[in-house]
């Protein structure tokens, strides 16, 4: 499906309504920046919730059955939210494992200014995004300062998204080299951007991917090291990577069971 810029909800923290796109088809700011599970911050309420609400309904005799449909509902959709928490969790540490000095240029990564950048990786449904990409970054620029990122993380903050595909952590690979260029060259890209992709552009996959774009560049090397990892880290009698719908599927029965 084509989409154009039109058809994206632009995300802004005080900032320009910028937002770059670049998808791979198959497809309180501290002192240090890192990696981190974008579900994260909702997890702990998520739990508690999904506990209170299963007590309820185990220990009810006295629920309507169109009141225990409702609270089964709800369950359902809370086990579904952790899920998603859980397996991006499990994908990163697998990321982790597999190419550790990858995963630490992005994890250590700062801006022109030398000030520390976090960057929210979730994976989510396929097609869970606005374009149909498997891989999609998010990257705005604050309105105060050109070299200073925000999303709705809040500033200094990357936002990554990822289809739960078979090649899940080939496409983060490339979602993160695109991220690796653009946090600490954000202000010259955003020229180079303006004047090489019109807002109407049809092709989404084109999007950071033209063949003198930095970007793109970035992400293609990042991805091919990432390959190159890899397979050494076969090449060790490492086992391969688990599908991330098995993961996803285990993890489910794992909520189900023990909460």
């Amino acid at each position: 499906m084509v989409y154009t810029m039109e058809n994206v909800r632009r995300r802004n923290c005080n900032g320009k309504k910028y937002m770059f796109l670049f998808g791979l088809i198959f497809i309180l700011h501290d002192a240090f920046g890192e990696i981190k599970n974008g579900y994260a911050k909702d997890i702990i309420l998520l739990n508690e919730s999904l506990k209170n609400l299963k007590a309820v309904v185990s220990k009810s005799d006295r629920l309507t059955v169109s009141r225990r449909r409702q609270l089964e509902s709800k369950i359902a959709k809370l086990e579904n939210s952790i899920s998603y928490y859980k397996v991006t969790e499990s994908l990163l540490n697998q990321f982790k494992m597999i190419a550790p000095d990858l995963y630490a240029e992005i994890d250590t990564i700062r801006d022109s200014k030398g000030r520390a950048v976090d960057v929210y990786i979730k994976f989510v449904p396929i097609n869970g995004t606005e374009l149909q990409a498997w891989g999609t970054t998010y990257i705005n620029q604050s309105e105060t300062d050109s070299v200073a990122y925000c999303s709705e993380y809040g500033e200094y903050a990357v936002s990554v998204k990822i289809w739960i595909v078979n090649r899940a952590l080939v496409v983060l690979s490339h979602e993160l080299g695109h991220v690796k260029y653009q946090v600490p060259n954000l202000a010259s890209y955003l020229e180079y951007y303006k004047e090489h992709y019109s807002p109407s552009v049809d092709g989404y996959d084109i999007l950071g991917h033209k063949p003198d774009d930095p970007s793109g560049k970035s992400a293609i090397q990042f991805e091919r090291r990432f390959r190159k990892e890899y397979g050494n880290f076969l090449k060790m009698g490492s086992e391969k990577i688990e599908d991330p719908m098995a993961i996803m599927d285990a993890i489910r029965k794992g909520i189900n069971k023990n909460i």
